[in-house]
């Protein structure tokens, strides 16, 4: 009996470690499924600081493995979310594992779901700011269930591009102009309209019509509507940015 409660107690300790919850800067990430040896350039995304220039490059650890270390920037495991990119690839989004040991946060995707990814380009007449908010979904068939997030960021200059966009996993919504969350516009979504042969190009009254579809079918988890309060706000914000046109492109 004694020798049974001995192992029950390492056992729930052994438990409690893996579910401790650290601050580090130092990151560890498992990649399983047929296809992590061939991921190549590989990123993290950490808590949904989206622009290219914020990801976190990983350094080659052995087959399917990665490291970062965040040097003066650290995480807490109890709150940070993570997703992965890597040349075909892209993630859905998981919580790492504090390991009290040698205070590393241990990451684990599955690789890789299949579906195109596409980098969409952006720019808006006149420049203005511009922000993105991708809605992730835990991808379907994963074998690491994964978490809903949001990542985002914005173009200051109203130019810039949306990296390893995969539509069947996640919504990619565009907002034009500063985020008003008092009265927020409704943002546009790119899943709907991003063309894969050439430029599409909106005009204000292009961008009003798109949302009023979106509307209409209940799109961004609101119910569907089209109360002309709601209308007018957008057209109202609209022109009081001035907005001209707006290109979206998917490039390479």
């Amino acid at each position: 009996m004694f020798r049974i409660a001995k192992a029950l107690v390492c056992a729930l300790l052994v438990a409690a470690a893996a579910q401790a919850q650290i601050t580090t800067s130092h990151v560890k990430v498992l990649v399983t499924g047929k296809h992590c040896s061939e991921l190549k350039d590989v990123y993290l995304v950490i808590n949904g600081r989206d622009l290219e220039d914020q990801w976190v490059r990983l350094d080659s650890a052995g087959t399917c493995r990665w490291t970062a270390d965040l040097g003066s920037g650290t995480i807490s495991t109890s709150n940070a979310q993570f997703s992965l990119r890597g040349g075909f690839a892209r993630s859905d989004c998981q919580k790492a594992a504090g390991n009290e040991e040698d205070l590393t946060a241990n990451l684990e995707f599955a690789c890789c779901v299949q579906g195109p990814l596409r980098n969409v380009s952006v720019k808006i007449q006149p420049p203005m700011p511009v922000s993105y908010v991708r809605d992730v979904r835990p991808f379907a068939g994963d074998r690491i269930r994964g978490i809903q997030c949001l990542e985002r960021a914005t173009f200051s200059e109203g130019a810039g591009s949306i990296g390893h966009a995969q539509f069947s996993g996640e919504d990619v919504y565009l907002h034009l102009g500063p985020i008003d969350r008092k009265q927020p516009m409704l943002g546009l979504l790119l899943d709907d309209i991003v063309v894969d042969n050439g430029t599409l190009v909106l005009t204000r009254d292009g961008v009003i019509y798109r949302l009023i579809v979106q509307r209409a079918r209940g799109k961004e988890r609101s119910a569907p509507t089209l109360s002309s309060n709601a209308i007018s706000l957008d057209i109202k914000k609209l022109g009081e940015l001035k907005l001209e046109r707006a290109e979206i492109e998917v490039i390479k």
